[in-house]
């Protein structure tokens, strides 16, 4: 087992933390998410603002 670590261990490493990278940012992207409810309020933000210059007298 030692030796497998020695000459495999910074390629697993590598692996987990591209995993848990991949695991973080589909969670962020996912519907629901953060990212995903943060771009959601911005255009409708920006929407709603748009639509408020055309009516203002």
């Amino acid at each position: 087992m030692e030796q497998v670590m020695k000459h495999y261990g910074n390629a697993i490493l590598a692996i987990i933390v591209l995993l848990a990278l991949g695991a973080i940012i589909v969670g962020a992207l996912a519907s629901g998410g953060y990212v995903d409810l943060a771009f959601k309020d911005a255009l409708t933000g920006f929407f709603g603002d748009m639509s408020s210059i055309g009516s203002t007298p």
